[in-house]
């Protein structure tokens, strides 16, 4: 194996060392509010709360349907 491979599989470690976290968080399980767009950690004490008009969504799928975290517990 040369220098080249070497440097290029240290290269493609790091980068996934870097994107798998994040990859990772994004697949959470969040509880939604579809009418006041929050999604709420699933331990959040607002989450529980929330009777209506709440689904559990990726965080990655509240993002893209335009929901903000929630001021409590980050989402």
């Amino acid at each position: 194996m040369g220098i080249k491979n070497v440097k290029k599989i240290i290269c493609i470690l790091f980068i996934l060392a870097i994107t798998l976290p994040v990859l990772a968080a994004d697949s959470t399980i969040v509880v939604l509010n579809t009418n006041r767009l929050i999604y709420h950690n699933v331990n959040c004490q607002w989450a529980h709360k929330c009777t209506k008009n709440c689904v559990k969504v990726t965080k990655q799928e509240a993002i893209e349907y335009g929901a903000r975290p929630c001021k409590v517990c980050g989402g």
